[in-house]
């Protein structure tokens, strides 16, 4: 369904050449942005922006493509974002279900994907919102990433190991439960273990930990040196790749060893799939399985987010 919203999506010539992107979403509505920017990275012609607050970058001009994302249509940091940007006449790409930016594409003439609003919650729409910006990027010529090609064979692997996928996600969530998940990953994973640490969050009702090699060994590892307090519910998952950077996975093994002196657990998880978006969309399935499962063990319900509906309601009020 999702393929078949964006091969029917129509993308009108800019006015200017596109030179820069600025993707702006908030939270489930957002994380598209960082998977896109890590899964056309070999590919793209131009550099990528994710905004996720109130203000844009100043750099805005009339080359730039705007790919503003809600799944609710009404995220107000994203409104208000576009509303600035339309004053500096750069192409807009609205990606929504509805609501007040539904209306905004409309009524401007903006280039849009509309996706079901069936989904219980933003974060459930993930495979919906990033299939729309990959087509994006595509459609406006940005990025010779090829990827469809991946999702046939991301389909057939999730199809074939779905049982093995919610075996392992059940094994990770018992190692999880009562701890605090640290996640760490190559940073071509960024965006899934950010997934993942939303997932938990919000599924989850606990808080979860992520950072991606080369970066943490240049900060955070010094971090593991005292702390006990925190280090003995601690939870390491290392996340391995055959595409990792070769001195990535030689950081992994040496840092492993200072995780099990250290760290309450360490736990290993290995990609499948050929391709870096395959195994993103393998990692991105399991890992929601584990927020899921987690949840259970919980015994809290995974879809309702009260604390943020009620951060909204105060929010409203002023």
């Amino acid at each position: 369904k999702a393929q078949e919203i964006g091969k029917g999506l129509t993308f009108t010539a800019p006015a200017q050449p596109i030179q820069n992107v600025v993707i702006a979403g908030l939270g489930g509505s957002g994380i598209g942005g960082n998977l896109v920017e890590a899964l056309m990275a070999s590919g793209l012609k131009v550099p990528v922006t994710v905004s996720k607050t109130y203000t844009v970058p100043n750099f805005i001009s009339a080359n730039t493509l705007f790919i503003a994302c809600s799944f609710s249509g009404n995220t107000e940091e994203t409104l208000q974002a576009l509303e600035v940007v339309q004053s500096k006449g750069a192409k807009v790409f609205c990606v929504t279900s509805g609501g007040k930016l539904l209306e905004f594409a409309q009524s401007n003439g903006y280039d849009y994907a509309q996706i079901p609003n069936e989904a219980p919650c933003p974060r459930a729409f993930l495979g919906y919102s990033l299939t729309q910006l990959l087509y994006a990027f595509k459609g406006y010529g940005l990025s010779d990433t090829e990827f469809e090609t991946a999702y046939t064979e991301t389909l057939q692997l999730l199809d074939t190991d779905m049982a093995g996928i919610q075996a392992k996600a059940k094994d990770l969530a018992e190692a999880f439960y009562n701890h605090l998940p640290v996640v760490y990953a190559d940073t071509h994973f960024g965006g899934v273990i950010t997934r993942f640490q939303q997932q938990v969050n919000e599924n989850s009702k606990q808080l979860c930990h992520a950072h991606v090699f080369p970066e943490m060994n240049h900060n955070e590892l010094v971090g593991w040196e005292s702390g006990d307090t925190i280090r003995e519910k601690a939870a390491v998952l290392l996340i391995r790749s055959g595409l990792d950077h070769e001195r990535v996975k030689i950081r992994m093994d040496i840092c492993k060893p200072i995780f099990e002196e250290r760290a309450a657990k360490v736990l290993e998880l290995h990609a499948k799939g050929e391709s870096l978006i395959t195994q993103s969309y393998y990692l991105i399935h399991l890992l929601d399985w584990v927020s899921f499962y987690l949840a259970e063990k919980n015994g809290v319900d995974p879809f309702q987010v009260n604390i943020i509906m009620h951060l909204k309601g105060e929010l409203a009020k002023i």
